[in-house]
């Protein structure tokens, strides 16, 4: 197989990015996910910025955000990730059960999920995943 072949299979490959300041909570996602869909590439980011800098870099089919985030919350950064991509899936992880954090999800297209991050949890969230891009 040729440099260009292997490209256009790394290309053709389902990127998602999860970001989340709790290393537990990145593994945990990050493996449930990758149980669910071995065959999908995950990466993981600790803060807004440094999910910035990889957004900049790669492309990205699927986002999972945190909440509460040093710097950028999610909210925040789930806007900057739409001004970039209008049509990309991304969902809000968090423990934050403020009223407004799930509404403005919502206002903004967002998919809103309630940690902990279970097995049940990361199902979900893996299967609107699938039916958003099969819409798209």
């Amino acid at each position: 197989m040729s440099n260009k072949e292997e490209v256009e299979i790394e290309a053709m490959a389902f990127n998602l990015l999860i970001v989340d300041d709790s290393q537990v909570c990145l593994m945990l996602t990050k493996g449930y996910v990758q149980s669910f869909k071995p065959d999908w590439n995950c990466s993981i980011a600790n803060n807004a910025e440094d999910a910035i800098a990889l957004i900049e870099q790669h492309n990205f089919d699927a986002y999972s955000l945190d909440y509460s985030l040093p710097g950028r919350n999610g909210l925040e950064l789930a806007r900057w990730i739409r001004s970039r991509d209008q049509e990309c899936f991304i969902g809000l992880l968090t423990s934050n059960i403020m009223n407004y954090v799930e509404d403005q999800a919502v206002s903004d297209k967002i998919n809103y999920y309630r940690k902990p991050a279970t097995a049940d949890v990361i199902k979900l969230f893996v299967s609107d995943i699938e039916r958003y891009t099969l819409c798209t």
